[in-house]
Order: C-alpha cells, then structure tokens, then sequence
C-alpha cells in the first residue's frame, strides 16, 4: 500500500483488512454503484462502490446527515443522470470523486472515503 489516506472507515466494526478483495471491476457496470457488505446485523459494514470508465470510488454506506444508508433500493445510489451519488432518503447530493456534499442539508460533510486500487488483473481491492 502506498500513499496516505483518511483511515476512520477502518475504524468501523466489521470493516474489511486493507488488501481486501472486492472482486473484478466487471461487476460494477460503468456509471453505476454497487454495495459490498461485511459481516451481519446493525453493524454490517456497507460499502459503496461507484464506476466512471476505469476508475473506481469507495464510500462507506452512510450518510452524514442522517447516519443512515444512502440507497434504500440495492445498489441505487447515483442520481438520475448519473453525474452525482445521491442521499435516496433525504435527496442530499454528493461529489462522485471525493464525496463532498454540494447540495441539500449536510453540505460541507463529505461521506467517509475507502480508498480503492485495481489491479493488473483488473481486480478491485481496498487499499
């Protein structure tokens, strides 16, 4: 692992090992999100992950505004264009690239990053 980054997602119960294997970017169709979930219950750590081309962006599942998941249907979590992450329960707007709320009631906050990678064998791994 190289570089720095925010590490408080890593504090979380249940939260994946740096290193962890989400599997080949092919599951996540490009301009969309999908869910990764780790462990069971109220403290199942959930996990956005958001495709532009061969880029990938990873968020905790949980808003800053309400502490809630963001999606309430699975894997629904970009506006209708597609150009933002989107709040389903409040309708608050955040920056695919770095999370940061730019519109509705939690502007300034930003979603908790989890740094992602893809690797030569186009697997995608937290780290």
């Amino acid at each position: 692992m190289t570089g720095s980054f925010a590490t408080g997602w890593m504090s979380r119960p249940q939260a994946p090992p740096v290193g962890t294997v989400l599997g080949p970017i092919d599951l996540i169709a490009d301009g969309s999100g999908r869910e990764f979930v780790f462990g069971a219950g109220l403290n199942a750590f959930r996990m956005l992950v958001v495709r532009q081309d061969t880029r990938v962006f990873g968020y905790v599942n949980l808003c800053p505004h309400y502490s809630l998941p963001l999606n309430v249907r699975a894997d629904e979590f970009l506006s209708r264009d597609g150009a933002r992450i989107m709040c389903r329960r409040h309708l608050a707007i955040f920056a695919i690239e770095d999370g940061m709320c730019i519109d509705g009631a939690c502007v300034g906050s930003a979603l908790d990053k989890v740094p992602l990678q893809i690797d030569a064998q186009g697997q995608v791994i937290i780290g």
